[in-house]
Order: structure tokens, then sequence, then C-alpha cells
């Protein structure tokens, strides 16, 4: 066993050994290709960032609208089911019976209401030709309309045991994903029983805590940048919602942001770094997203110096669609900045700028946003 640590250990000092030379050796090779664009002045909004808690859109729990005994589980827990996708399954053959029942009621219903009227269209022949009484076509017309209420509270009750039979089968009311199952087969169930819940995060809700100071600076509407914590997958929200009652314990107001969760990675319970828009804004040095190098705990931009990249430090402090807004020592207007190829490149390399390609466009007029760390 430790001959094979040595023997491994050995070879991955000298991939390390081998490497070195060949990144030294490019510094003599053919330039890097790259793409520039000069640094501008623009106008941001402030930023703050705060740490936000996700919401499921809906949460719900499905519930049975009849009583009887559970016959089978057509869903699993924790799988995606569209809207109308059964759940559960109520045995069907107690109200069967009851529609059938209710169906004779209702034909002889109907037939003795259609009886009832033609006995009354005759009643009114004769009372034309003055051959019954006024009292007798009275109770003709009243006879008739006692029949076809009496069809008709048939009928309605004859639709409502459908109904009932056609809800032995609990679907999804939406489309989402199946939680707890809360029923068995074999559970006696009524009106009313949740059976199972269901979460919908297609969308998601975002609270955040809005410090004191910063009331009425965020306006409803706004656009908001968020990030799961623990990567940097971001997504883009909207504020639709502000408290306008502060919270006892602390101090902060509540802020809700929906956002689209097409791809399904956000989920209730999680935490996400939230980038709110504020209504003041600032002037300051703004390059593309396409720009920024991240080494470590380090940022940085490239610029060219003698046909060489020089690498420059520097501070994020507001975005604005595909612009940010950047502090650093060095920092001109009009100064090139690397958009591409910048992968490519480091310290010292030697670069050869090209034109953006056809229908590459580098003036770009993005919406404008300092960002500030909420407390």
């Amino acid at each position: 066993m430790k001959n094979r640590l040595r023997l491994r250990y050995f070879w991955i000092v000298l991939l390390i050994a081998c490497s070195i030379p060949e990144r030294a050796s490019g510094q003599g090779g053919p330039p890097a290709s790259i793409v520039t664009e000069p640094i501008r002045e623009q106008e941001f909004n402030n930023q703050i960032r705060l740490v936000g808690r996700c919401q499921a859109w809906t949460e719900s729990q499905m519930v049975s609208e009849v009583s009887g005994v559970v016959a089978g589980i057509n869903a699993e827990e924790g799988i995606y089911v569209e809207r109308g996708e059964p759940l559960i399954s109520i045995d069907t053959r107690r109200i069967a019976l009851a529609v059938k029942a209710k169906a004779a009621a209702e034909r002889q219903a109907e037939i003795n209401s259609q009886l009832a009227e033609a006995g009354l269209q005759r009643i009114k022949e004769l009372k034309e030709r003055n051959l019954v009484s006024e009292t007798r076509l009275d109770s003709a017309m009243a006879w008739a309309g006692i029949q076809s209420a009496r069809h008709g509270q048939l009928e309605a009750e004859l639709g409502q045991l459908k109904l009932e039979l056609e809800n032995c089968v609990i679907r999804a009311r939406y489309s989402g994903f199946t939680g707890k199952r809360l029923v068995d087969v074999g559970s006696w169930v009524t009106a009313g029983t949740p059976v199972f819940e269901t979460v919908d995060i297609s969308r998601i809700r975002v609270y955040v805590d809005l410090p004191e100071r910063y009331f009425g600076h965020v306006a409803l509407g706004s656009e908001v940048t968020l990030e799961r914590t623990g990567d940097s997958h971001s997504y883009t929200g909207t504020v639709i919602g502000t408290s306008a009652n502060a919270s006892a314990q602390t101090h902060t107001f509540p802020i809700t942001i929906e956002i689209p969760n097409p791809d399904g990675l956000l989920a209730g319970g999680m935490l996400v770094r939230a980038t709110l828009t504020m209504k003041e804004k600032f002037t300051s040095f703004a390059v593309s997203k396409d720009a920024i190098v991240r080494q470590g705990s380090s940022t940085m931009i490239y610029t060219v110096i003698d046909g060489k990249a020089a690498p420059i430090p520097v501070t994020l402090t507001a975005t604005a669609g595909d612009y940010v807004a950047v502090t650093g020592d060095g920092l001109e207007p009009g100064m090139p900045v690397v958009i591409r190829g910048n992968e490519r490149i480091f310290p010292g390399s030697p670069v050869m700028t090209n034109p953006p390609s056809e229908g590459e466009s580098t003036e770009q007029e993005p919406e404008v946003s300092s960002v500030e760390t909420g407390s």
C-alpha cells in the first residue's frame, strides 16, 4: 500500500513539473486573439444585497369531496404531476347505485311532468269552450307546476350524485409536485378530508427583510437579481409587494419578490442572496459582465498595454443589464477592456486585438442600477 501511494505521488509531482515549462513557453507563443471594449461612464441605481427566504408559489392539501373508502393510490410522493392527473381513487360502488336509483326516479318524474303538461293543455282547450270551470283549470296548472318542480329537483339531485361519482377520483388542482400522502388504501374519508399535499414551484415567492433606513427606497415592479446560496446561478425577479408595517422583533419591512422558476432549481425553504434596486442613482465606470474575471477571492479585468495582457483588480458595486459598475486603481474612461478571449490569457501574455464579430455590438444601452450590504 505504501509503495502504491509513493508511486502515485511521484506521477503527480512529475505531471506538475511537466506543466510548468509548457506555461512558461506560452510567453513566446503566438498572441492570443481577443476582443476589447472601452470603459464607459454611465448612471447606475444604488443596490442593496439581502438574504431572502424562498416559498413555493402554491402549497396546499388536496381534499376529498365525497365520503367513502380509499380504493386506490394513483400517484407516488415526490413526483411531478400535471393538472387533472389522478391522485387518489374512492370506492364508487355505493355512489354508483345511488346514481342509478336517482336516475330512475328522475325519469319517472319527467314522465309525470309531461303527462301533467299534456293534461293542462287539454283543460285549457276545454276552458276555451267553457266546458270546464276556472277551478278545474287552476288545479291542472298547479298540478303541472308541482310535477315540473319535482322533476327539476330530482334532475338536480341526479346531477349532484353524478358529480360525486366523478369526484371519487381526486385529481391534482394544478401542475406541481406531490408531497406527503395522507391516506392509505382502506382508509375511510369524508368530505373535506386531506388526502395529498401538493406544491407548485413553477414560480417562487422570496421574502426579504428590508432594513428600516431603506423603507420607501424600493419601488413596486423594480427588478431583483437573486443567486442561490452556494453557487453562482442567478435569477431575475420583480418586487410585487412591500409591507407598510415593520416587524416588532427586527424593525425590518418584509419585501415580497416573484421569481420565475422554469428549471425548478429553487424550492421552498431555500436561502438566496437578493440584490434589490433602489431609486437613488450614481455615476460610475461601467464594463461588460463578460470582462469580469474571478480567480479565487480576487476579481479583475484585463486591459492591453504594449500588446500584452495587464490585469487590474476591481470591485463590483452595481449591475445594470449586461454591465457592471466597477471601481479600482488605474481605471480611465476609454481604456480597452478584454471582453472576449480573457479565458485564454494571463498577466503578461501577448495578445492580438480583433474587431467584434459581425452582428455583435459593443455599444449597448442597458437599463441602469451601487451595491450596499444590508445589515
